[in-house]
C-alpha cells in the first residue's frame, strides 16, 4: 500500500541496478506508483556503466551484492569518473553488519536502505538525496 499524499509527478531520470528480476520489477513499480515514472532497469553495474552512456541520470538505486560488478564496485567506478561522481547514489541491500555498513561508508556511499525496501523510506531517502527535503 502506498499513502496517497506521497505521490506526486516527478520528472526526474532514474536507473536501478538490481541482479534479481523481481526486485528490479518491484522497485520500479514503486516507484512509478510514488509518481516516478522515468525508471530506467540494469541488471548489474557493468551494464549500467554503458546505460550511463547512453542517457543522463538523477539518481541510481543500486544492489550491493551483485554478480560481475558489485554496488560497491560500481559506486567506486561512477566515484572516478568526473562526469557521474555527483549523481545521487542509494545503496539497497540486505547487508546489516556493523562491518559491512562501515565498508559502504568508507567506500563513500553516504546514503543507503535495508532490504526490505518499504515505500515510504523509499520515498523519502529519495526526497532526501534528489531534492535535499529531509523527511
Amino acid at each position: 500500500y502506498i499513502d496517497e499524499s506521497l505521490t506526486m509527478n516527478y520528472d526526474i531520470n532514474i536507473l536501478i541496478v538490481e541482479d534479481l528480476m523481481t526486485t528490479r520489477l518491484f522497485l520500479r513499480r514503486t516507484l512509478k506508483k510514488l509518481g516516478y515514472t522515468n525508471v530506467v532497469l540494469s541488471e548489474d553495474g557493468e551494464a549500467a556503466l554503458k546505460e550511463l552512456e547512453q542517457k543522463a541520470y538523477d539518481l541510481i538505486i543500486s544492489d550491493w551484492h551483485m554478480p560481475k560488478m558489485d554496488g560497491l564496485d560500481f559506486f567506486k567506478a561512477l566515484s572516478k569518473n568526473r562526469k557521474w561522481s555527483r549523481i545521487p547514489f542509494l545503496l539497497i541491500t540486505a547487508e546489516k553488519e556493523r562491518g559491512k555498513v562501515i565498508e559502504a561508508v568508507e567506500a563513500g556511499i553516504k546514503e543507503y536502505l535495508v532490504k526490505p525496501v518499504q515505500p515510504e523510506k523509499l520515498s523519502n531517502k529519495i526526497k532526501e538525496v534528489v531534492f535535499g527535503d529531509a523527511a
